[in-house]
């Protein structure tokens, strides 16, 4: 990926249809991101802005987020400031990925105020800033303190910009006195164009070095200049082993033949890229209390079977104590009161073999002590058999929800791993401000080649809502073998099933299983009328019968590709 000084530059063109728009709402979705709504041309826009570490950017949005009730101050300063006022200009510095927003508005007595929303886009050191008329602070997304800071981002400082190298602006005139700052004896003349002309990213030094094939002092000016002016603007994202995207078309792709995806805006490909990643990184991070938990238990359970392990080991020492308690009750005759052994002979083995006894108790006591203790183990015995098999199953279940939610994608899923540890009683209920939308279980859906419907269920509450009552008897039922998997649903009868249609299935089963990462993974699939639910189990229990065997390979391309997207 590059959101370079090129990409903005580009970026910055495409966003001049909202000068003049009126902002009509300002949004904070988390610690990091807004959004800011401007009608332009009667026409509603929402800019979205984020000094996210990971997801840094700007673009128009078409994505609905949710927003906290209680607005941050940041944000309360942005609602005073620019609401109701008008975007009249945006500016990129240079050619950096620095974008000042220049907003004119009212004030509270009627004044005529200007304000200047500063956007830094630079990953991990990104911020987003609001400054007066006179380059005062008034708040920023990210405050920098004097401490260990080469700068101070706080309110009533003056704005100063973020320390960095003096660099040549490569849509200037200034680029012309690159090749001064070249060792082209040295090698690695891309890393030194980079470290000398502002804006450009590595992905874009390859595409120019690929049309150059070598530089040199007459021509590496020349040739940042013509693959500026080659590069028409269509936004395009490729799909290789690492995902990279670009406003325009790169040889460095094309002559390959990198798969790839274009699209009508800039802002369209940076919103459909982001969005995806972001909302999966938030709903991660809401369901890290409960991985955590789960995780526990899974500890937890381990250590258990461990202590049982030890207890089933010291029962086997039972039947010996049953063995000493007949041959005292024997020989009782011939034993001697408070002695602290016994020698007596055994039958069983026709050896002599010596009993320790209690000095303090008589020969009957000691006698009726070893039948206790032989009862105590066989009760202990019982218990840890029980205990064990117990211990097994709940760690089967807190492993496979432990991989359910790897999978998680939306903050439903995580509302349905929630309730389902407070029914378990993993953890207590709690009340919780979240507003449900839904009623009902919602279903992650894709379709076959050919255009057969799958269902999958991505927790236990989907996967029993989608085997127990939405699947019908004669639906073919998929689920990889001897692993947590999800359950997954052809919703067609057997007679209109091709055997592609049955790949394509265990395809995603696959994929949504532990064995998501392996190859030739076993899947077994069998109609519904053959899944039962095992009585007394945790939820997502099931056995099957008459199941056939098929032996896939996880892609995740193919998954994709099958994919039905919510509207």
């Amino acid at each position: 990926m590059a959101l370079d000084g090129n990409f903005v530059h580009e970026l910055v063109d495409e966003l001049s249809s909202l000068i003049g728009g009126r902002v009509n709402r300002v949004h904070q979705i988390d610690d990091m991101t807004v959004t800011i709504r401007i009608r332009s041309n009667r026409v509603n826009h929402q800019l979205l802005i984020s000094a996210h570490p990971t997801y840094s950017r700007f673009h128009i949005t078409h994505e609905k987020y949710e927003t906290p009730f209680d607005p941050p101050m940041f944000l309360r300063m942005l609602r005073r400031d620019i609401e109701g006022g008008f975007l009249n200009k945006i500016e990129q510095i240079g050619n950096d990925r620095r974008i000042h927003l220049h907003f004119n508005n009212i004030d509270e007595i009627g004044d005529p105020i200007e304000r200047v929303l500063i956007l830094e886009i630079m990953g991990r050191h990104s911020n987003i800033i609001l400054t007066d008329d006179e380059n005062k602070i008034i708040y920023a997304i990210k405050h920098l303190t004097p401490n260990n800071n080469e700068r101070t981002v706080m309110p009533g400082f003056t704005y100063t910009a973020p320390p960095t190298l003096k660099k040549l602006n490569p849509r200037t005139a200034e680029l012309d006195e690159l090749p001064k700052f070249i060792d082209f004896n040295s090698g690695k003349v891309g890393k030194q164009i980079l470290k000398h002309v502002e804006g450009v990213s590595p992905l874009f030094i390859s595409e120019v070095e690929n049309r150059t094939k070598y530089f040199k002092p007459d021509n590496v000016v020349l040739a940042i200049r013509e693959t500026l002016e080659a590069l028409e603007r269509e936004p395009v994202l490729y799909h290789d082993e690492k995902e990279n995207y670009y406003y325009a078309p790169l040889s460095i792709f094309e002559d390959k033949g990198i798969e790839k995806t274009t699209y009508k805006t800039l802002s369209e490909l940076l919103d459909d890229f982001y969005h995806n990643r972001y909302v999966h990184a938030r709903v991660k991070q809401q369901a890290q209390d409960y991985y955590h938990v789960v995780s526990q238990n899974i500890a937890k359970t381990k250590r258990k079977l461990d202590n049982l392990a030890v207890d089933l080991e010291e029962s086997k020492s039972m039947d010996e104590y049953q063995k000493y308690g007949e041959l005292l009750t024997a020989y009782m005759h011939q034993l001697k009161p408070y002695s602290e052994s016994a020698k007596v002979f055994d039958y069983y083995t026709n050896e002599e073999v010596e009993i320790p006894l209690k000095k303090n108790l008589s020969p009957a006591e000691n006698s009726q002590r070893y039948y206790s203790l032989y009862n105590k183990m066989k009760n202990r015995q019982n218990e840890a058999v029980k205990q064990i098999e117990i211990a097994e199953n709940d760690l089967e279940y807190f492993e496979n929800l432990l991989h359910q939610m790897e999978s998680i994608t939306t903050s439903d899923e995580v509302e349905e791993i929630r309730e389902e540890l407070m029914e378990q009683g993993v953890i207590k209920y709690k009340k919780t401000n979240r507003k449900k939308k839904k009623t009902g279980v919602t279903l992650s859906e894709y379709k076959t080649s050919n255009r057969l419907r799958v269902l999958v269920g991505k927790n236990n509450k989907q996967n029993d809502y989608l085997t127990n009552r939405h699947a019908q008897n004669n639906h073919l039922w998929f689920h990889v073998k001897d692993m947590p998997g999800s359950h997954v649903v052809i919703t067609h009868t057997e007679n209109e099933i091709k055997e592609s249609d049955i790949r394509e299935a265990a395809k995603i089963a696959a994929y949504f299983s532990k064995g998501k990462q392996s190859e030739s993974v076993p899947v077994d699939y069998t109609l519904i009328k053959h899944v039962k639910n095992i009585p007394g189990t945790k939820p997502g229990f099931v056995t099957y019968t008459n199941q056939s065997t098929v032996f896939v390979t996880p892609d995740e391309v193919t998954v994709k590709k099958l994919e039905v997207k919510s509207p």
